[in-house]
């Protein structure tokens, strides 16, 4: 059965990680160009000059228009952007399922002595004066 073939079931695997990065760079892209509204007027009609230079008129152009929605307000802005936020977040905590990482899988147990004992008496506690105004 073409199902249980594990030739076949690396194949599908390796499919869906490469479709799973494309989507993360293009949420990433999109997430990177809303945040560069720093560098923009909400206005402003004709994107940098160095926005030109480096990705090109048309890509300069989609860039700005990124970008000064990220002036407007959450319950105005474009949803793209949030799906691309959540779409970043789902693939980032769905990679860090699968290997296992997370700030929380350390299990260790520390024997200590008792806190009565000479060599740990305990925390110090201190007298408590109230100060006179």
């Amino acid at each position: 059965m073409a199902l249980r073939d594990p030739a076949q079931k690396e194949q599908r695997l390796a499919r869906i990680e490469q479709l799973e990065d494309d989507v993360f760079e293009q949420a990433v892209s999109i997430v990177q160009q809303v945040l560069s509204f720093g560098e923009v007027a909400h206005d402003q009609t004709d994107p940098p000059e160095a926005w030109i230079a480096q990705f090109g008129e048309e890509e300069a152009r989609k860039r700005l228009k990124l970008a000064q929605s990220g002036w407007l307000p959450a319950s105005s802005s474009p949803a793209a952007f949030k799906y691309a936020l959540q779409a970043m977040g789902g693939i980032a905590k769905g990679r860090a399922w699968r290997v296992k990482v997370t700030q929380n899988n350390l299990n260790v147990k520390i024997a200590l002595p008792a806190p009565t004992s000479t060599a740990h008496p305990g925390p110090i506690t201190y007298e408590v004066r109230d100060l006179d105004p």
